[in-house]
């Protein structure tokens, strides 16, 4: 019966974990994930949290504790990196990331620490290597999590714009707090004998994350100096920068292989144009100067290049071509192409990027079918200005997202206001 009783605190810690639009399919594997990381009287307080940000009082409240024992439970969780804390003003904020891009990373982002890595290790590779429903809806979003940064150095010289959300160096010099870990990836990979000798310090994160990350000894904090350095050196090693998919305060960069990186063997898995956001930009091979090397080939962390006989008569000589659908624009051959032969042309159309992380999350839920989790979550003190925030992002959607949200919600409230918007969009183009 205490079995059951134990069980089912964690039952409602992954119901309340899949209310997020990118949850965590339940499996054996996952309560045992779960298990490691919370006791079961803290599985049932989080799972009383809500998706919003929210302070102590609100937690007291949810529990029924007083304030002073739940800023103290608050406190803790935050010290193992299952919370965010957010520090504004005097006041503190916390959320329950969820658990990619969030607190399954940040378990392996220190060496040592509280919980049994190797375990988590383990279990975590079960989970997401072997067990592929989690990674197949986690790259399978049509907004996706995270994006691809183009190597700057590869446009700059070709007479291209590259706006400043497209730059990795841009996020460094823009954000308020930068944190240095270890890359929860190749970390994993370790415990199971199967990482590659990339660097394993250098796991970025920004702003509001990285002050909460750093705080507990999650991340350390580093200048905006050293940082680039890190860029540099992921570069020299031919690592992918992988960041959140939002153009305002970006969370997190990442420095990635193509054999560790859990975001690169999605994109093999269930295709890179679907499952990560690529650059503006995308690689053209010149036939003429491509020598049919393979260096590029091998670089290539999606498998977009491949080698082909350049005539149809003469088999043995190679060159380079590229499977467009599958280039993520990094930038990544160009950088080892000894005879130039390769070079980033822009896009024909502009990849979308959402505005910051409101903007996605609720791009997210609407594509999951989940938004009335972000409007009617009950276990939230609602008020308006979270709806008036929710509301916005909506209005300002393609009309094909409008209207999934609407029947999601069944609101005549934002149905009226989403009339009332193309009624003025068509107003205003019949007076111009």
């Amino acid at each position: 019966m205490g079995h059951n009783t134990a069980r089912k605190g964690y039952e409602k810690l992954v119901k309340r974990l899949n209310k997020f639009p990118l949850g965590a399919p339940p499996s054996e594997t996952l309560y045992k994930i779960l298990n490691v990381m919370f006791s079961e009287e803290e599985a049932k307080l989080v799972s009383l949290l809500p998706l919003k940000p929210f302070n102590a009082n609100t937690a007291s409240k949810a529990w029924k504790k007083s304030i002073e024992e739940s800023s103290s439970i608050l406190e803790e969780l935050a010290s193992r990196a299952l919370l965010i804390d957010i520090c504004v003003g005097d006041n503190s904020f916390y959320s329950l990331p969820p658990p990619m891009a969030g607190f399954f990373e940040f378990s392996l982002m220190r060496v040592g620490g509280k919980l049994d890595q190797k375990v988590l290790s383990e279990l975590f590779y079960q989970y997401i290597n072997v067990e592929d429903e989690f990674v197949t809806e986690l790259f399978s979003m049509p907004t996706p999590l995270g994006r691809a940064f183009v190597r700057e150095e590869t446009i700059e010289d070709k007479g291209l714009y590259v706006l400043d959300y497209e730059r990795a160096s841009e996020v460094i010099k823009t954000a308020s707090h930068i944190g240095v870990g270890t890359c929860y990836c190749r970390h994993k990979k370790s415990h199971v004998n199967e990482a590659c000798d990339a660097p394993m310090e250098i796991c970025m994160t920004f702003n509001n994350t990285a002050a909460s990350l750093t705080k507990y000894g999650y991340a350390k904090q580093i200048t905006e100096d050293e940082c680039l350095d890190l860029l540099e050196l992921a570069k020299e090693h031919n690592l992918v920068q992988f960041g959140e998919n939002v153009q305002n305060k970006v969370a997190f960069i990442c420095n990635c292989c193509s054999c560790c990186c859990e975001a690169l063997i999605g994109a093999r898995k269930v295709g890179a144009s679907q499952s990560i956001n690529s650059s503006n930009y995308i690689a053209r091979i010149i036939d003429e100067e491509c020598i049919g090397c393979g260096l590029c080939v091998n670089v290539c962390p999606v498998e977009a290049l491949t080698l082909v006989s350049k005539h149809s008569t003469k088999k043995t000589q190679k060159i380079a071509k590229l499977v467009e659908e599958n280039c993520i624009g990094c930038g990544v051959c160009v950088r080892v192409c000894k005879p130039d032969a390769i070079v980033m042309d822009e896009r024909e159309t502009r990849v979308f990027t959402p505005i910051n992380l409101n903007h996605r999350i609720v791009l997210e839920a609407i594509e999951r079918g989940k938004l009335q989790n972000l409007i009617f979550d009950n276990q939230a003190h609602f008020n308006h200005r979270i709806l008036a925030s929710i509301l916005g992002v909506i209005l300002k959607l393609p009309p094909i997202k409008q209207i999934m949200a609407s029947e999601q919600v069944k609101s005549k409230y934002l149905t009226k206001l989403i009339e009332r918007k193309r009624a003025k969009k068509i107003s205003k183009k019949q007076t111009t």
